[in-house]
């Protein structure tokens, strides 16, 4: 989300998620004590101990480790708006091919770092334990209700440029947990109703209101960190092409805009104005020039 918000924001977010936390921010005076109350904040918050720190995510392989961590996305705390069945998308047996992907992972992290500081900072700040865990069906996913934690299944043809692509969609995802907890994003009551889905940047279905919020601030954060660091590729493994992120993201866009516009002549309020500001912000990068040589018409 370092493209929509500077790191400089996503900071500010940590220093009231501390405070939300109930923990003192005066004892921040560094990097490495912002690290530590983060993690603090997140047991407070969310009754999760974390072996990770600051520089040092912990990446998890052994599987009864891993199968623990995985009950925790099993466990989402807004389950009736979980629409995915995340529960079922995670494999329970052993995955052969595990150290592999860890190998690939880590890689994958260290390029990010090369690639842009900023990313890597808000990552180590954000992401405290990655656990990998077999699927037939995705490649990884977070919850809100684990926040600092990613499960990451790449597979092993899975090209460095396209594992880090992953990674900051992930990364992407927590920021906005995170941003959400200072601001407050939607009205989950409101969320509930049927009319309230729209379709998605990523996966091209409707889905409820929040969740596709979150892929077209996701794929609008592929999209420029492709155009800033990385370029955009061909035949990306990973995401599609960029010409059809844009249009995808341009039909999500026009059917929250229409969802939001909907609720509230009908005196609903559904989404915060940062909320908007995000989309905003998104619709800004869609049509901004230099990405013009990629949309389609």
């Amino acid at each position: 989300m370092i493209a929509q918000a500077p790191l400089d924001v996503h900071i500010e977010n940590l220093l009231v998620f501390i405070e939300k936390a109930g923990l003192d921010t005066s004892q921040v005076q560094d990097e490495q004590t912002l690290s530590t109350c983060y993690i603090g904040a997140l047991e407070a918050l969310q009754g999760r101990k974390s072996k990770g720190k600051y520089r040092e995510t912990h990446i998890v392989f052994d599987h009864d480790q891993a199968s623990e961590f995985s009950r925790l996305l099993s466990d989402d705390d807004l389950t009736v708006l979980d629409d995915k069945n995340q529960a079922e998308v995670i494999a329970r047996e052993p995955d052969p091919l595990v150290e592999k992907k860890a190998v690939l992972l880590g890689s994958a992290i260290e390029c990010l770092g090369v690639l842009s500081s900023e990313h890597k900072c808000l990552f180590d700040f954000l992401i405290t334990d990655i656990f990998l865990m077999p699927s037939k069906e995705a490649s990884g996913g977070s919850t809100s209700s684990a926040i600092g934690v990613i499960w990451a299944n790449p597979k092993i043809t899975h090209r460095i440029p396209d594992v880090v692509e992953f990674i900051v969609h992930e990364l992407t995802h927590h920021a906005m947990f995170i941003d959400e907890y200072r601001y407050g994003h939607y009205d989950h009551r409101a969320l509930m109703s049927p009319d309230s889905w729209a379709q998605s940047a990523i996966l091209k279905i409707a889905r409820p209101l929040d969740k596709v919020i979150h892929s077209i601030v996701v794929a609008a954060e592929i999209v420029m960190f492709r155009e800033k660091f990385i370029g955009h590729p061909s035949a990306p493994l990973v995401h599609p092409p960029t010409p059809r992120i844009l249009a995808q993201l341009v039909a999500s866009l026009d059917s929250v805009e229409q969802v939001i516009d909907r609720q509230e002549r009908a005196g609903i309020t559904s989404v915060s104005s940062r909320t908007k500001a995000l989309l905003s912000g998104a619709r800004d990068i869609v049509e901004s020039d230099r990405l013009c040589k990629y949309r389609t018409t």
